[in-house]
């Protein structure tokens, strides 16, 4: 699997998850601190409903955000192989350097190194206008020319090829084909191809693997071979150890069959001609023509097709479960999980009845009213649940009835009208589904708490207990009307002993007042008649 991320920096982005969750994490401590003191049972199940909720939307909003992190990162995993039109082709001439190459024994007694100088000074002679990059393969193998139309350049490092240009030891021409794929460009438009100009003698055996590796990315090796089958013996890097040293062809073209195999057994075809792996031993006649075919089609047009091997990039992939894991927050944050319970257990009960065609239409009747009602569309659900409840009375079916009253009394109880789900809730029979019976006590009660009448609601919600005894919130209601009747007598008997207690006493103030302000009324009238007689008249 090729794994690569392409802004691996982008990664730290996950840290700033970090701040965000501790600060999410102490805002919902004190709310929740806040909301245990103001409640008498610190360990109902509705507070750890909701801290579970919250939970679950701190985690899945912080899911979301590792995802667009991802997505931006670039992360990609697993190739493709897309097709592309190459024009042209560019060669990679890697030459094996180590010391098994200065045998002595090919045609006019020539060095294996001098051979291939000789043979590669002609192919490059027929390869004008093409570019061309130069390693060598010994040890790591490094990239002595890039690739380049200057082939003057590579003539020159072909002239002067020996064991000393490389302080290396051993030859390693898996490592050497790396290096060729290295100097071609990951966009090049032109078919590449790389020529390895060897004996076969290699100190680990990572040919058959680096072949592998070029084929899958679209490249085409060609490995010419140099000397003789039979082996010679040659003084090591030392100077001093004699070592025997041969053409290994059976070992190339053993290289060669297996890494083929694998490419053609994975994809099913080859990808062009000349991108496939070959063994040409440098004797044979035409060699170098089957060596130049690897750049050329048959009809000597340079325009080819080519399977590329690309990674694939998965960022839409973490951008769709980034919007899936931000989308579900908002499901286990702001809906209660046990209100949809209700609902799809209440549509698998309308499911199962539906036995017949008949009971089938009263049940699709059902859902489509439950989901109006959910939907808070209330004229519609109320036209459903209506001509469902006729359905069921004309078919004698009591279940459907039994749900279609509850689902009426339950809608006209949002539109507050209070005497038509009261009207509706009556008509229930003792004999419906226990949780028909609990909301049907439980909305009771809370039509009677609207009205005021605590006493005939805290009845009703000790009723919904007898059929639920867990239920939170019909305890917590029941309490409720408990304290608001109490309450109430309270001020009633504080109004009538009141009005027995204070009356002399306020008789007796009001006395006082009036005598006050008939005193100050009269001794105005004086001052006001002494100034009058101390004035002369007007003269009109």
């Amino acid at each position: 699997m090729n794994f690569s991320i392409e802004r691996p920096a982008a990664l730290y982005g996950i840290l700033f998850a970090i701040p965000a969750i501790i600060y999410s994490a102490l805002v919902y401590k004190k709310t929740f601190s806040l909301l245990m003191k103001s409640a008498k049972n610190k360990n109902t199940k509705e507070y750890k409903s909701i801290k579970k909720r919250v939970a679950s939307r701190v985690a899945l909003r912080t899911l979301a955000w590792f995802m667009m992190v991802f997505a931006f990162a670039g992360i990609s995993w697993g190739s493709v192989s897309t097709p592309a039109q190459k024009n042209g082709s560019s060669i990679s001439m890697v030459f094996d350097i180590s010391y098994s190459m200065t045998a002595r024994d090919c045609p006019n007694n020539l060095t294996r190194l001098e051979a291939v100088e000789s043979y590669a000074l002609q192919l490059l002679d027929n390869t004008q206008g093409t570019p061309v990059s130069a390693v060598l393969a010994k040890g790591n193998g490094i990239i002595a020319v890039p690739l380049t139309e200057d082939t003057e350049s590579i003539k020159s490092l072909i002239s002067i090829l020996s064991p000393k240009l490389m302080s290396s030891s051993g030859s390693n021409l898996g490592e050497g084909i790396n290096a060729a794929l290295r100097s071609f460009p990951k966009t090049i438009s032109n078919a590449p191809v790389i020529w390895l100009f060897t004996d076969g003698e290699e100190s680990d055996s990572a040919l058959e693997n680096a072949i592998g590796a070029a084929l899958k990315r679209g490249v085409g090796v060609v490995i010419i071979g140099f000397g003789e089958e039979r082996e010679t013996e040659i003084y090591a890097g030392d100077g001093k150890t004699l070592v025997k040293t041969a053409l290994r062809s059976e070992k190339i073209k053993e290289a060669v069959r297996a890494a083929n195999k694998k490419n053609l057994g994975g994809l099913g075809f080859s990808f062009i001609k000349g991108a496939s792996a070959q063994f040409v031993d440098a004797t044979d006649f035409g060699s170098a023509n089957k060596v130049l075919a690897s750049i050329k089609s048959d009809d000597g047009d340079k325009t080819s097709m080519s399977y590329e091997t690309q990674p694939v990039d998965r960022h839409l992939f973490f951008i769709a479960l980034g919007i899936i894991f931000f989308t579900l927050s908002f499901f286990a944050s702001e809906f209660s999980l046990r209100g949809v319970r209700e609902t799809l257990a209440l549509s698998l009960i309308a499911i199962s009845l539906s036995s017949c065609s008949g009971e089938f239409n009263e049940s699709k009747k059902i859902l489509a009213a439950v989901w109006n009602w959910n939907q808070k569309q209330y004229t519609e659900a109320v036209a459903n649940f209506t001509q469902s409840l006729d359905e069921a009375k004309s078919n004698g079916d009591e279940t459907i009835k039994q749900y279609a009253l509850y689902g009426l009394s339950a809608t006209y109880l949002m539109q507050n009208e209070n005497e038509a789900a009261l009207e509706k809730m009556n008509e229930l029979s003792g004999a419906a589904p226990n949780k028909i019976r609990f909301a049907a006590f439980y909305n009771s009660g809370i039509i009677a708490q609207r009205q005021g009448d605590y006493q005939k609601a805290a009845e009703l919600f000790k009723n919904a207990l007898l059929v639920d005894p867990t239920n939170v919130r019909a305890k917590i209601n029941l309490e409720l009307s408990y304290n608001q009747q109490a309450q109430r007598a309270k001020e009633s008997e504080r109004e009538l002993n009141g009005a027995g207690e204070i009356s002399q006493d306020e008789s007796n103030l009001q006395k006082s007042v009036f005598n006050r302000i008939r005193e100050k009324d009269r001794q105005q009238w004086k001052n006001t008649q002494q100034e009058q007689k101390n004035t002369s008249p007007l003269d009109y």
